[in-house]
């Protein structure tokens, strides 16, 4: 079984998004914490936090958009197994 270049298998890519989604939700945590604590240290905080959640997501989108993308063989329905 040939594996597409460039192409994560899918064992380390299932748990990849899992660590990264459970950042996310630690990361929104933090930020309402934060925000409710507010202040000159509460506010800057939850604003990097968010940031970071963000990016977080952008991240496993666009991985996710990638992942998926790549993984669309045209020739696989056309071989005989």
């Amino acid at each position: 079984m040939a594996r597409v270049p460039g192409r994560r298998p899918l064992w380390l890519t299932v748990p990849l998004y899992a660590v990264l989604l459970g950042v996310v939700v630690l990361d929104e945590r933090a930020a309402v914490f934060w925000g409710r604590v507010g202040g000159s240290l509460g506010t800057p905080v939850a604003l990097a936090a968010g940031g970071i959640a963000l990016l977080a997501v952008l991240l496993l989108l666009f991985d996710l958009r990638r992942h998926v993308r790549l993984g669309a063989d045209p020739g696989d329905g056309d071989r005989a197994g």
